[in-house]
């Protein structure tokens, strides 16, 4: 008999049946990937595998009772969210049991005093961000999956927003949150603002990916809805140019609260191995918060961006970014409801030969990391393409091209260029990414990563579980 039969028929003992999933066309929509196919280059003692059941929980209790199965039988547990993660990091693992605490969607309170939301993790960031608007709030985490991301999936990888310069990471936004460890018990992290009581326990779970415990509810917080909010737009002739404009923006801390700069596709045939093209790059702004602060933030942007070159573009043309901003999350939704499994198989059948790397620099070392990158990076084949800022300088996001994309050997060198690209961020004191997590994706580069660091995040794993049940092998761990 295998191991599935025993555990899901103590599952059914342990929670209600109808909120336990069995069905295998139902489980393998579960692939904690929003796109592609998660993988490790990792040995992993649990390949990624669909899982054995998935568990709906109404609550902490059924959650307990869901890890309580798990320790009896020595089952991994993966916590999920929606599934809009890129690297992997929800993804099960051979014999697995999926609890989906996007099952988990209560808002417990909304305060317009405290300006903070306490809610479970299922709770989506759009719909959050529509019922705080009526206590004349705002969710100040809006990422491009806004709309269909999950408090827990943001707050576990640490995400970053369209509205990071003024609002901060996820992370940033969380006040406090309940755990549950991998041994059943709960622990609760107040939701205070500041406190100096040791170090803050809450970030052993933030942007931890689960491998600590399951997160049950979060304290958010939230922030008012702007007097005002004007959006401004310029297009800069190199890369370099619009780069200096936000550095003086940065001196003098002038922080709109979205920065989305990003160079332009190039057209074909100028883009070249080896070497920097530099593009005409659209910047487009936003400035929020009351009247007088709006008015003078915009003032004297305008007046840098146009002191570095800048053009500013039109009014209407700022609108359509800002309000198209979402539009490829909604694309996924329709997509995946219409066919996902159709979906799956055209993400399962395709050829990578583009990537993007997300990587925080120095603000000083941005420049140098693309001329490195650009030559370190010819002999892979890979050229540098569409280079792009967000939220503040020191996040740099930049998508390597091959230049053969229909030799079979592509992908491979796609591969290996990606990865020597993020082992020179942390070569010029970087880190390898900023917005979306480690997963299974990144795991490899870890030891890079955090170097010693690396054993201390072990050493605390096997404190916390021992039984390592917790979502193994991602982080590395």
């Amino acid at each position: 008999m295998s191991l599935a039969e025993p555990v899901t028929t103590a599952l059914a003992a342990a929670i209600e049946p109808s909120r336990i999933v069995t069905e295998r066309s139902r489980l393998a929509t579960y692939r904690g990937i929003a796109w592609g196919v998660a993988s490790s280059k990792v040995p992993l003692a649990r390949p990624p595998a669909p899982p054995l059941a998935v568990v709906l929980p109404r609550n902490v209790p059924d959650v307990l009772a869901a890890l309580d199965v798990a320790r009896r039988f020595g089952t991994p547990v993966i916590p999920y969210g929606s599934g809009t993660g890129v690297q992997g990091g929800a993804s099960p693992v051979e014999g697995s049991i999926i609890v989906d605490l996007g099952a988990m969607r209560r808002v417990f309170s909304i305060s317009r005093e405290d300006r903070m939301a306490r809610v479970e993790p299922g709770v989506l960031l759009g719909q959050l961000d529509l019922d705080a608007r009526a206590h004349g709030l705002m969710v100040g985490h809006d990422p491009w999956s806004q709309s269909i991301a999950s408090v827990g999936g943001a707050t576990s990888t640490n995400g970053v927003g369209y509205l990071a310069g003024k609002y901060g990471s996820m992370g940033e936004q969380v006040l406090g949150l309940e755990a549950v460890l991998a041994s059943g018990e709960i622990v609760r992290m107040r939701g205070v603002p500041k406190a100096s009581v040791g170090p803050s326990l809450k970030h052993l779970f933030i942007g931890a990916e689960g491998i600590f415990g399951l997160v049950t509810e979060v304290d958010v917080r939230l922030f008012p809805l702007p007097e005002r909010r004007d959006l401004a737009s310029f297009r800069f002739r190199r890369f370099e140019d619009g780069l200096q404009a936000v550095l003086e923006m940065s001196a003098i801390h002038l922080r709109p609260s979205m920065i989305d700069y990003e160079e332009d596709d190039p057209p074909p045939g100028t883009l070249r191995v080896g070497r920097l093209v530099d593009l005409s790059s659209p910047m487009h702004l936003a400035f929020e918060g009351f009247e007088e602060e709006v008015e003078a933030q915009r003032a004297r942007a305008t007046r840098i961006c146009l002191r570095h070159g800048g053009e500013a573009m039109s009014h209407e043309e700022a609108c359509y970014f800002w309000d198209t901003r979402h539009e490829s999350a909604e694309r996924w939704v329709r997509d995946r409801e219409q066919d996902p499994e159709g979906l799956m198989q055209r993400n399962r059948a395709r050829r990578w030969t583009s990537a993007y790397l997300n990587v925080t620099l120095p603000a000083s070392r941005i420049q140098r990391f693309r001329e490195r990158a650009a030559e370190e990076l010819a002999p892979y084949r890979l050229a540098l393409k569409a280079s792009g800022l967000w939220g503040i300088p020191e996040l740099y996001s930049v998508k390597l091209e091959h230049e053969s994309p229909d030799d079979p050997r592509a992908p491979d060198e796609l591969d290996a260029g990606a990865d020597h690209g993020l082992r020179l961020a942390h070569g010029l004191g970087g880190s390898m990414e900023y917005c979306h997590g480690v997963g299974l994706r990144l795991s490899h580069l870890m030891d890079s990563e955090l170097g010693n660091g690396l054993d201390m995040l072990r050493q605390l794993k096997r404190t916390l579980d021992p039984g390592n049940l917790l979502n193994p092998g991602k982080l590395g761990l």
